[in-house]
């Protein structure tokens, strides 16, 4: 009797023990996170090399698939195809692709990628719908949440995906967009053209652009401030480098520029709620 009661205080011991070590853990697990910073990937690439093999099956005499696209938090999730002539219009009726306008397959320092956006043109922008299937939810990103939560653009090319770090939203007179080159710029151009995205983004992005990174911007029109010219919504990013182990999160805060858009979300503006570009 006296050996099983020694055997029970014994038993019991040893789940204190236990007990304990996970506690002090658990506690010690809060502390480290309380007071170090942990960085956790909020992206994770998937890759979309065999999308762009298949898709270039459809291929015709009018474009070529050179490129797939995936915006993080939305529908975005197509090929990019580029016209083998001149006079190719990339047609509203194709859903869920996008383009762009150089003629080959070169992966440029800066790759602008366009899509049409017919549905979700007005100032109260919807974040999705059973329509949208090419550009529209690239709206998404004037709502601060989403911007907060979705920073990440995959374009995949040559059999490689890279992946981008989005560094700020802007919406800017096509006009200004189309005084850029198609294909590679020159270190001027860039300079000029990462200034045009800077002063015009509504967020302020913690993420640094340099000269020599690789650039890419998303690319679809909007009446979002008005019908009085024609503008573009630009989603740019720069190039993950190389020793940027992870996909980690980082600071998105509405700046000066946001206040337009404030303005229109609370119904101060009047613009069209309804048409196609």
């Amino acid at each position: 009797m006296a050996r099983k009661k020694k055997k029970n205080k014994y038993k019991i011991f040893v789940c204190f023990v236990i007990f304990s070590i996970l506690l002090f853990g658990f506690i010690g697990l809060l502390l480290f996170k309380k007071y170090f910073k942990v960085e956790e990937s909020i992206f994770e690439i998937e890759s979309r090399s065999s999308n762009v093999v298949e898709n270039k099956k459809k291929d015709n005499d009018e474009y070529e698939t050179i490129g797939w696209l995936r915006v993080q938090g939305t529908n975005i999730d197509c090929p990019i195809i580029t016209g083998k002539t001149e006079l190719y219009k990339y047609p509203v009726e194709l859903e869920n692709y996008g383009w762009m306008t150089n003629k080959d397959r070169k992966n440029y320092n800066v790759m602008n990628i366009f899509g049409h956006n017919i549905f979700n043109l007005g100032p109260s922008p919807k974040k999705s719908s059973n329509n949208f299937k090419r550009f529209e939810e690239l709206m998404n990103f004037i709502y601060h949440d989403f911007a907060q939560e979705n920073k990440y653009i995959q374009f995949t090319i040559n059999g490689k995906d890279y992946v981008y770090k989005i560094f700020s939203v802007s919406i800017i007179y096509a006009s200004d967009v189309d005084m850029f080159p198609e294909g590679e710029y020159s270190k001027q151009e860039k300079k000029d053209y990462i200034k045009l995205l800077r002063d015009n983004s509504i967020y302020d992005y913690d993420v640094d652009v340099l000269e020599e990174d690789d650039l890419i911007s998303i690319v679809t029109c909007t009446r979002f401030l008005g019908t009085d010219a024609y503008r573009d919504i630009l989603v740019s990013g720069r190039l993950v480098r190389d020793d940027e182990k992870i996909y980690n999160n980082y600071s998105v805060d509405k700046n000066n520029n946001y206040k337009k858009i404030d303005k229109v979300l609370k119904g101060d503006d009047n613009n069209e709620e309804i048409g196609s570009a």
